[in-house]
């Protein structure tokens, strides 16, 4: 008896020396990265949503600075743009409460453009109603039921349309610089001002002005058709409403800049919309005075991935 649970130990004593070893190898060892990998993971995780938390403090920060000297800080160019800034606001208190930074929302851009290190937040307001300004007439009671129509100027002032205020849409862009996140200006003060708008919509001989756009080639007017030249449809970035036709020369420079965009005549016909930066201008001498692309400064947002042609050309 002694003999035999002697030999039982033992055989038990085997067997549980080698599992024990074959579990012991079948765990395995704990995965360390490397500095490398931490790296990269850290990158990957940053531009898929660290980049937000920046970019909703840089956003603030701008937001709560009343005058152009406390927003220089937050802005692409930095102190390079405080003529700029002070041209546009001037000596008063900047008050961008109209867009409170929280407002924002994340707009995802393309892989490609976050690794250029290019992100975007959005500000959308609707169409709004002022309360006190909404004080329409009311209608007979012959007109409320059908029995007479309601003139001309009855339907004119009880639109509700008439009393609604625009809607707000601001394009934030940012850029990752060496010293972080920095906030577009230029984009910013177009989209949420409206200055494309103000400027093609007020002629003003001689007034030039630089843009940031949405550019397709248009359908040409009965006047241009057939006289050696295209016609380009030119479109606010946030306010697609807000936008003009201009014609342009196809011989001229502006003219074969925009030529890599002409679907007229081509074999496809497909129209392609693409972001441009160029300068507008108000011709002199004509009555009344036409707008004009004086100049095609780059594909894409000029600051934003697109480089002044000229300034290109100079360090070559």
């Amino acid at each position: 008896m002694l003999l035999v649970l002697l030999l039982c130990i033992v055989i038990g004593s085997i067997v549980m020396y080698f599992v024990t070893r074959e579990m012991r190898g079948a765990i395995s060892p704990p995965l360390i990265q490397s500095p490398a990998a931490q790296v990269s993971a850290q990158e990957a995780n940053y531009l898929r949503v660290g980049w937000q938390k920046d970019a909703s403090l840089v956003l603030k920060g701008f937001m709560e600075a009343n005058t152009s000297a406390e927003k220089l800080p937050y802005v692409i160019g930095g102190e390079s743009m405080a003529a700029r800034l002070k041209e546009f606001y001037g000596e008063s208190i900047i008050d961008d409460s109209d867009t409170p930074a929280a407002s924002f929302s994340v707009y995802e851009l393309s892989e490609e453009d976050r690794k250029r290190g290019l992100f975007m937040m959005t500000y959308d307001q609707p169409p709004q109603f002022e309360m006190k300004e909404f004080f329409r007439p009311l209608a007979p009671l012959e007109v409320q039921h059908g029995l007479d129509e309601a003139d001309l100027l009855l339907t004119t002032l009880a639109r509700a349309a008439n009393f609604a205020m625009e809607p707000l849409r601001v394009h934030a862009f940012f850029k990752r610089t060496p010293d972080g996140l920095k906030l577009d200006w230029e984009i910013f003060a177009q989209t949420k001002y409206r200055t494309f708008q103000h400027f093609v919509e007020l002629p003003e001989p001689g007034q030039t002005g630089v843009f940031r756009v949405f550019i397709v080639e248009d359908v040409p007017d009965a006047q241009h058709k057939g006289k050696g030249s295209r016609t380009y449809r030119l479109s606010d970035p946030a306010n697609i409403n807000d936008a003009a036709r201009i014609h342009v020369k196809e011989d001229s420079e502006v003219g074969k800049s925009l030529s890599t965009i002409n679907w007229r005549g081509t074999k496809d016909g497909r129209q392609l919309t693409r972001t441009a930066t160029v300068e507008l201008a108000w011709s002199n001498g004509q009555n009344p005075p036409q707008l004009q692309i004086s100049r095609f400064i780059c594909w894409e947002f000029l600051g934003l991935g697109g480089e002044d042609s000229k300034s290109t050309a100079s360090k070559n």
